[in-house]
């Protein structure tokens, strides 16, 4: 039955069953468990776990204050811990050495996460080759870049050494200094105690 106003005239009257007066609304479209924006939320949640977000960061001014500290901050860091450990939470300017998961590609030919397990293995393999150990990857920690004639890593990742009676995984620094086809590691020891 339709409802009428006492005002329509005749004309507006709709019948029942006349479809050339009623318009039916569209279908509701089924919920789904997927939802194309949390899809892509979700997506941007592993992506931002697996790789940070690259900083852009500023160019320095000597006559800047906030510059000049976080300069001096960064030189105490980086010359106390010999290169490895720098808190780059804070670090808003370019200083010669940068985080290196912030950074652009170190290799044309390939990944930067491709590069760095290369790196690793070469320090590991080196490594055991001088000293008889048998160390293997666990994980990687951390690494800086500095742009020298090519690049030098300060990579800490973990490993443990399956020669020991106690394989246990312990936190290890190298030095690895890349340019064109060549691949150098100058240094490789256990990571000093942080104080």
């Amino acid at each position: 039955m339709s409802r009428v106003s006492n005002e329509a005239g005749d004309s507006d009257i709709t019948k029942f069953g006349d479809s050339t007066e009623f318009v039916s609304p569209p279908p509701k479209k089924q919920k789904t468990d997927t939802d194309p924006d949390s899809e892509a939320k979700a997506k941007a949640k592993v992506d931002a776990e697996v790789k940070p977000e690259k900083r852009i960061l500023r160019r320095g001014n000597w006559h800047d204050p906030e510059y000049a500290k976080q300069r001096m901050i960064f030189e105490e860091q980086f010359k106390n811990s010999e290169g490895y450990d720098v808190d780059w939470s804070n670090v808003d300017y370019n200083f010669p050495a940068v985080n290196f998961d912030w950074g652009s590609d170190f290799d044309s030919q390939m990944s930067n996460k491709e590069l760095m397990k290369q790196h690793i293995k070469t320090a590991i393999d080196e490594e055991n080759e001088e000293t008889g150990t048998k160390l293997e990857f666990v994980k990687y920690v951390s690494a800086n870049v500095l742009g020298v004639q090519g690049f030098l890593f300060y990579i800490t990742f973990w490993a443990k050494d399956l020669s020991s009676p106690n394989p246990e995984p312990q936190c290890y620094q190298a030095k690895v200094r890349k340019f064109m086809g060549e691949i150098d590691v100058s240094e490789f020891r256990l990571r000093p105690t942080q104080e």
